[in-house]
């Protein structure tokens, strides 16, 4: 289940991609816009900001994030919703808004299409993914994981886990371009600046940690997250000031299909 408290203990970090993103979409009278996968509200609070005279609706699934999101925003609605199934129930907008989501699905092509079967005559999807399994903390993870399953006794205790589905940064441009005439792609690598390496767990534990410790019981998670933290403080090395950077690596996109 999704903390939304440990999510938001990193708001700017966290909200500064979607804030990127959105002053990068040029559409003229935005009426409607959709935040897909709006968790606590962060990202669709930079929608607001960028349309500020457009309906805005966010759709998650998670009853405590919608719950941050309504208090964030309280002139937006908020859905809860499997975003993983099409949404077409909720009309046609001008701007379909993703923000570190579609990583979470097994289909993505499939959710791309979708999508963009939302959007109104030369509307814009607009859409952020995190490359996650190309950085050094997903290596940790799996390994720190393949360790302690090992040392339970359990080898199979994670199987089938994994951190992010993520493709090639060009595989993600093949996907879009075969669904829309014109596609803006660019990355971004953001370097956080962590108190301490135990920072950057805490900074994963509120996502791409939560099915490994879902599996496994208190004792169990408190002794995987020591041993995770042990791992990540012998590569994320700090600085002369104390400071640990955190590289986190970014892809965006924003897609659109020609008004005729």
């Amino acid at each position: 289940m999704w903390d939304a408290d440990l999510y938001n203990r990193f708001e700017k970090e966290r909200m500064q991609p979607s804030s990127d993103l959105a002053a990068r979409i040029e559409i003229k009278n935005c009426r409607r816009a959709l935040d897909v996968g709006c968790g606590s509200g962060m990202s669709t609070l930079c929608l607001k900001r960028r349309f500020p005279n457009a309906e805005i609706l966010g759709a998650d699934f998670s009853q405590e994030m919608l719950s941050k999101a309504r208090a964030l925003l309280p002139d937006a609605q908020f859905v809860l919703r499997d975003c993983s199934k099409p949404l077409s129930d909720l009309g046609k907008f001008d701007v379909v808004f993703s923000n570190a989501f579609l990583q979470w699905l097994e289909n993505q092509d499939e959710f791309v299409v979708h999508t963009k079967e939302l959007l109104n005559e030369g509307g814009v999807l607009a859409m952020q993914i995190p490359l996650f399994a190309e950085m050094e903390i997903a290596k940790i993870i799996e390994h720190s994981a393949r360790k302690f399953s090992s040392e339970l006794g359990e080898k199979n205790l994670f199987d089938g886990m994994c951190v992010a589905k993520n493709f090639s940064a060009e595989n993600y441009y093949e996907i879009f371009s075969k669904n829309f005439s014109r596609v803006e792609m660019w990355q971004t690598n953001y370097f956080h600046q962590m108190r301490s390496s135990d920072e950057i767990v805490d900074f994963v534990r509120g996502t791409a940690l939560l099915p490994y410790l879902e599996r496994l019981d208190e004792a169990q998670s408190a002794e995987f997250l020591r041993m995770l933290k042990t791992e990540t403080a012998a590569h994320y090395k700090p600085c002369a000031n104390g400071t640990v950077l955190f590289p986190f690596c970014r892809v965006f996109f924003l897609a659109q299909n020609s008004a005729k």
